[in-house]
């Protein structure tokens, strides 16, 4: 089973404290995949079950009974079919922009949503993918305008001649679920980014950790063999004293950076000082190596 239809079952299994609600949903179906011919109102779906649970909201609001057929056009899915003078009106309203559903209480724009969602959403599963997408033929403006009232950022497509709204944003998926109260599913997209940000932030401090111990190793390294060089040839007493110490600590920590140098430093010396002072252990011992032929 996807996760879309999961979303769908949930749907269908909602209990809604008002009719009202109940009928936004069906409303939601209905401006979404609902087309008229004379006075008879047809909704293509996608499975028996889809189509039942639709049937019931018809019989429960209008008392009709439905057909249902294969779809004209062949494929996947099938059409249901009832007949409805008002329903009929409705849709041509819809069309005319005058209204998409009848909102009689607060919870109406999210059962809406849902009945949107129902007739021709389709949502990714968030652990492998973040894609939200409506596939609404000629109703995509409407739609579309619809969405960007509630403030959800959408894109719109063709793909194999259907008109497509679609979203990759996990924060417009998780804003859409929220707003339509399918908050598991909500949850579900924020805890996938949340995870995906943490997996992300630990990957980048991975890397700027080897890349630092990186430069570290490779600034201390010729350091490090400078003033070995200058042991082994008994040089080191040339350095100023006050050279020794941090020269000692190199030699000692051949590994360390520079700030965990000043840290270490008995002289609670800033790393800027550190630096300072290696610098001229560099230059005074390169000048001592020099002179001695080294």
């Amino acid at each position: 089973m996807s996760f879309s239809y999961e979303v769908k079952e949930t749907i269908m299994k909602a209990k809604y404290k008002n009719p009202c609600c109940r009928r936004s949903v069906f409303q939601g179906i209905l401006v979404s995949k609902g087309y008229t011919e004379d006075t008879t109102v047809y909704i293509n779906l996608e499975n028996t079950d889809m189509i039942e649970y639709a049937g019931g909201l018809i019989k429960e609001f209008f008392g009709k009974e439905i057909s249902v057929s294969s779809l004209p056009s062949g494929g996947r899915g099938k059409r249901l079919s009832f007949s409805g003078k008002s329903q009929a009106a409705f849709l041509e309203s819809v069309e005319s922009q005058e209204n998409l559903y009848q909102q009689k209480c607060p919870y109406c724009t999210s059962s809406f949503l849902r009945g949107v969602f129902f007739a021709c959403g389709r949502v990714s599963d968030p652990n492998k993918q973040f894609c939200l997408e409506f596939s609404l033929g000629n109703r995509l403006e409407l739609i579309f305008e619809h969405f960007g009232s509630l403030g959800f950022d959408f894109k719109s497509t063709i793909r194999r001649a259907e008109k497509i709204l679609y979203t990759k944003n996990s924060a417009v998926i998780e804003d859409f679920f929220a707003t339509a109260e399918l908050n598991d599913v909500a949850y579900t997209v924020m805890n996938k980014k949340i995870e995906n940000e943490f997996m992300n932030n630990a990957n980048r401090l991975r890397n700027f950790d080897t890349v630092n111990i990186s430069k570290a190793v490779n600034a201390a390294n010729p350091q490090y063999l400078l003033i070995k060089k200058l042991v082994d040839n008994n040089l080191f007493v040339f350095l100023p004293k006050e050279l020794h110490e941090t020269a000692k600590l190199r030699l000692n920590n051949p590994d360390m950076s520079l700030n965990q140098l000043a840290i270490h430093s008995t002289s609670h010396i800033s790393k800027s000082g550190i630096t300072h002072r290696m610098a001229k252990i560099m230059k005074i011992g390169e000048e001592l190596l020099t002179k001695h032929n080294l």
